[in-house]
């Protein structure tokens, strides 16, 4: 099985579970719970984790814009600890700083594998794009430097 039909099948099985929509209509339902689980599935396989603005003309990431919408989310915190366990590593420094916000007691246990790795990712600032230590990121995200991002 893939890692695409099984990860979808995990969005849809956590969508059914815990509706993402707010809204009493059914149509408004079922739009909010495909666009969460768009952002889920933009956000699983994510190739550069970034805040702020990005690049020449200083746009939202791509990362951002799918963690903003799970974040939004009325089940923001286990669609996280999906990509946590099933995204790249990219995607699971979103869902860190997903779960430092939502439930930030069982940041340090969630953050422990994607630590001991300590795999190089991809990040972005501005106009730069740079490897690092995932575990340089998983500290900046400790000291809440992200902690203004996703807020509106």
């Amino acid at each position: 099985m893939t890692r695409a039909i099984l990860t979808s099948g995990l969005i849809a099985a956590l969508l059914v579970l815990f509706p993402a929509g707010r809204a009493f209509s059914s149509d408004r339902l079922s739009q909010d719970s495909s666009s969460v689980q768009n952002a889920c599935e933009q956000l699983l396989n994510i190739k550069c984790f970034a805040f702020g603005g990005v690049g020449y003309a200083g746009t939202t990431s791509p990362g951002e814009i799918a963690f903003r919408a799970v974040l939004a989310s009325t089940n923001a915190l286990e669609l996280f600890e999906t990509t946590l366990s099933h995204g790249t590593d990219e995607a699971k420094l979103y869902a860190l700083c997903g779960i430092r916000r939502l439930n930030e007691k069982s940041f340090n246990a969630s953050a422990k594998a994607l630590m001991e790795a300590d795999r190089k990712v991809r990040t972005m600032s501005g106009c730069l794009v740079a490897e690092e230590k995932a575990s340089v990121v998983i500290q900046r995200i400790a000291d809440g430097i992200y902690d203004d991002h996703g807020k509106r």
